[in-house]
């Protein structure tokens, strides 16, 4: 997977360093644009959160591995999301893969912030949709809910069932039945 737009990964990571940007900001690239999103604590909480309890729950027996950041691939009309929670795979990544092909992704997870909020119920949406990925969690810090997407046909997913912050989301990834707590912090 390192072999797959390895001068997208490296210009993105010289744009990066280059800016010093803080650790308190995220920076996406899309359509030939570059944005800046805040990552604030709520947001780590949240996506440390499901990393944990997926990484717990899945336990490696499933053949599955939790990530963060990642690239997915191929580009789709000139757009490569980058997923705040990726559950891909076992063994599909290497130490230098910073891409993750979309055949490989069973569950992608963003938080939402309030220059992303768009994106995340709409590009990504469709794009996550249109990739197969069965399972898409939005969690919007900013009301205090997440939104579980699941059965994707075309760029649409099937089911959209909410569930507010202190509800516990139930799925299944690759026969492996999940729980995730949601007691996260709001911010809006």
């Amino acid at each position: 997977m390192s072999t797959m737009y390895p001068e997208y990964a490296q210009w993105l990571r010289q744009v990066r360093h280059s800016m010093k940007l803080p650790k308190v900001a995220k920076l996406l690239f899309d359509q030939g644009r570059l944005y800046m999103s805040p990552v604030t604590e709520a947001h780590s909480e949240a996506d440390d959160a499901i990393r944990s309890q997926l990484a717990e729950q899945l336990g490696g027996q499933a053949g599955l591995h939790v990530t963060r950041d990642k690239g997915v691939l191929p580009e789709l009309d000139g757009y490569t999301p980058e997923p705040d929670v990726l559950v891909v795979d076992e063994g599909v990544l290497g130490p230098a893969d910073a891409f993750v092909d979309q055949r490989h992704v069973h569950f992608v997870a963003e938080s939402v912030s309030r220059s992303t909020v768009g994106q995340d119920y709409g590009r990504k949406l469709n794009q996550y949709a249109a990739r197969g990925i069965p399972v898409y969690l939005i969690v919007d810090v900013l009301v205090g809910e997440c939104v579980l997407y699941q059965e994707p046909k075309r760029d649409e997913y099937t089911s959209a069932v909410p569930y507010a912050f202190g509800e516990v989301v139930e799925f299944v990834l690759a026969d492996v039945p999940v729980a995730v707590r949601t007691d996260f912090k709001k911010i809006g």
